[in-house]
Parts: structure tokens; C-alpha cells; sequence
């Protein structure tokens, strides 16, 4: 990424009801929080960017911001259906920023989607599940540190309200 964008607003109070309903806990809506959708740079400007997004294209699919961004970033588009400790390991000895910025990106467009329009496309709830499993992996957990117990409580939540209902 280049320069850093500009933190985004993100509250219960300016969302989809479905999105304030749903998104209970605080740790949902936090901009600074690394264990939270929303806590990191690339949260922040996929958030900005699929707002943009929805402006200018209502009907058409994350996934094309998804690749946008992406490529903007020169982050390799591929990976998606790794789960499987030892392939993961292998992406992220390969190439880890990659790796962590898809996931961070994936699962921000997924809650995005949720709290701009309370709903989420088939593709990208995938796509966050399966970023969810990669970062419930031991390996990627570990970079936690002392909060990787209270991460792997964060993916469970997150997980459980990305596999609700959303059409």
C-alpha cells in the first residue's frame, strides 16, 4: 500500500440495522484493534473503498473491488482455498505479506458488505470463511502473541456471524 488512508467512521448508530443487530459485541467496530475486522490499515481502505464502491457500482460484485485493490496493492491474487497447515506455511514462507493482506482484505470486504448493505455475496463469505480457517491456523495465531487465545475467540465470532444468514 502506499500512504496510509484515512481512518474511516464505522459505528452501530450508521449501518445496516441488520449489521448493529447482528455485530453485538464492540470488538466488531473497532478501528485499532488487530484482532478486530476492521483494526488495520488494510481494513480501513478496503472499508472506505467498497463504500465508494457501492456508490458508483451498486449492482456489481465485491470481488471486482476485491481484485482492484489487490492489484493496486501488487498483492498476488491466488490462495484463496489454502487451508491446509503445511500449504499456508508454504504461502506464507513465500510470500507472508501477501498471504496476511488477502485475508485482512477479505474479511473486511465480508464485514463492509455487512455493515453498508446487511447482506454478504455468496463468493466473498467463502472467501472470509476460509480466511478465517487460515488464521485459526497455530502458525498464524503465534504472531499474536499474548493475545492469541483472545484472536482465536475473535475468528470463532466472526466466523459464526459470517456463516448466519445474509441474503
Amino acid at each position: 500500500m502506499t500512504e496510509a488512508p484515512e481512518i474511516p467512521d464505522l459505528s452501530p448508530d450508521d449501518c445496516h440495522p441488520r449489521a448493529a443487530a447482528a455485530l453485538a459485541d464492540p470488538f466488531f467496530w473497532s478501528l485499532t484493534d488487530e484482532t478486530a475486522p476492521f483494526g488495520n490499515e488494510t481494513a480501513h481502505e478496503t472499508l472506505t473503498a467498497f463504500r465508494d464502491f457501492r456508490d458508483e457500482h451498486p449492482k456489481k460484485s465485491p470481488i471486482e473491488l476485491l481484485d482492484a485493490l489487490l492489484e493496486r496493492w501488487e498483492v498476488g491474487n491466488g490462495g484463496w482455498d489454502a487451508v491446509d497447515a503445511a500449504e499456508v506455511e508454504a504461502l506464507g514462507e513465500e510470500d507472508e505479506y501477501g498471504l496476511l493482506t488477502r485475508d485482512e482484505a477479505i474479511l473486511a470486504l465480508a464485514f463492509s458488505q455487512i455493515v453498508v448493505e446487511g447482506r454478504l455475496d455468496p463468493e466473498v463469505r467463502r472467501r472470509a470463511l476460509l480466511a478465517l480457517a487460515r488464521q485459526a491456523l497455530p502458525a498464524l495465531l503465534s504472531a499474536y502473541e499474548g493475545r492469541a487465545l483472545e484472536r482465536a475467540l475473535r475468528i470463532d465470532r466472526m466466523r459464526g456471524i459470517l456463516s448466519g444468514r445474509w441474503d
